[in-house]
């Protein structure tokens, strides 16, 4: 009996416990009333996640690194996309739906794109610190 209280326990505990990343994995979240959602597949098709506005994430969650394919923006929020991990490399703001990021291309390469690239984000309001030159003060080319 102690061992199944015990078992029941550590399981509640564990669940309760993950990282809210980890937990966003498990269920297709509600879109942000401020924020967007990320897609495996163009059109807004596939598995996804969603960031509030605010949110700022140095890499994506586990299975969608260089995957996104498409970004459904909600409610006047902005995006920064970032090729690497923790806010590096070459970076776009996103200010409104990209159904295919495939037709999006990087503006010091014109031939390629930024689809299946993304591996951090950052989901702002009307004010980009990367604009003026913000966090580490690295600011990647659009």
């Amino acid at each position: 009996m102690r061992l199944r209280f015990a078992l029941t326990a550590f399981l509640l505990l564990s669940f309760t416990a993950l990282p809210a990343l980890a937990q966003r994995q498990w269920r297709k979240p509600r879109p942000p009333k401020t924020g967007a959602c990320f897609y495996m597949h163009s059109n807004f098709r596939g598995n996804y996640f969603c960031m509030n506005e605010g949110e700022r994430w140095p890499s994506v969650p586990p299975g969608f690194n260089d995957q996104i394919s498409s970004i459904r923006v909600f409610h006047g929020a902005r995006v920064r996309i970032f090729n690497d991990d923790n806010f590096r490399g070459v970076s776009v703001r996103i200010d409104g739906n990209v159904g295919n990021l495939l037709h999006f291309r990087l503006a010091n390469d014109p031939y390629r794109s930024w689809n299946d690239r993304i591996s951090s984000i950052a989901v702002i309001g009307d004010r980009d610190d990367w604009d003026r030159g913000g966090p580490g003060q690295r600011r990647g080319p659009q």
